[in-house]
């Protein structure tokens, strides 16, 4: 009776084991729910991954972006510690932890991971434009600008850069540069908001008010919140 017992739960044991998924089948999982923006879900198989590999640097990158995007900065930051701890030449937890510095105003050590991020991946554009935005913040304008035409040259066809390289020059008082900026962002991507705000603050700013009130209205039917107080002020 023994020996019966034992075959039945060896081979229980061996048909329990055998349906686990595997490490790979979870990170797979993972994917598809941060995909479809599904986070909490990503998470709960993120944790599966890291129980059965505490060493998985993309897991644990993985999870602090969804943390992230739950804005959970607490436990996205704990996450793309231990994911650099784990593998120190993977630029992407250093951008993202960047990223959480960044949301919370962290702007020194921000720029201490764009920085870092570089170093190891220096062709892309997204870490020049958060550094540039970070520089911003720090008032380090002249150092913004530089990193935003970087970004421009690797990638000419993304609006952002343009955009901010505009609000970077009103800080000068360069509205003619600032508006030529705006200009080229808007014909790259005609929706944004915040390009037909910062065009209406230049012509308003510049004698053309009626021009100006027309950006704003714009600027207010494309979501960009901060239209509706300049059309209080300026437009009525």
């Amino acid at each position: 009776m023994f020996k019966v017992n034992t075959i039945i739960t060896l081979i229980i044991s061996t048909v329990l084991f055998a349906c686990s998924p595997s490490e790979e089948e979870l990170m797979k999982e993972s994917r598809k729910y941060m995909q479809s923006e599904n986070y909490k879900e990503a998470i709960n198989y993120l944790n599966k991954v890291i129980s059965k590999n505490n060493a998985n640097s993309d897991a644990f990158n993985m999870r602090g972006v969804a943390h992230l995007q739950l804005l959970d900065y607490s436990k996205s930051k704990e996450d793309f510690t231990t994911a650099i701890k784990t593998d120190s030449l993977n630029y992407k937890p250093y951008y993202n932890r960047g990223n959480v510095h960044l949301e919370t105003k962290n702007y020194e050590k921000a720029l201490l991971d764009y920085n870092r991020a570089i170093d190891l991946h220096p062709n892309n554009a997204d870490l020049y434009i958060n550094r540039a935005t970070a520089l911003f913040e720090l008032k380090q304008y002249d150092a913004a600008l530089e990193d935003n035409r970087f970004a421009i040259k690797l990638s000419p066809n993304n609006h952002i850069p343009y955009l901010n390289s505009a609000k970077t020059l009103l800080q000068f008082g360069s509205f003619n540069k600032a508006d030529s900026l705006l200009d080229l962002s808007l014909k790259i991507n005609p929706e944004n908001g915040e390009s037909y705000y910062w065009s209406g603050f230049i012509k308003i700013n510049t004698d053309q008010k009626e021009a100006g009130c027309d950006d704003l209205v714009k600027a207010k039917n494309r979501g960009f919140q901060d239209a509706n107080e300049a059309l209080e002020k300026f437009c009525k």
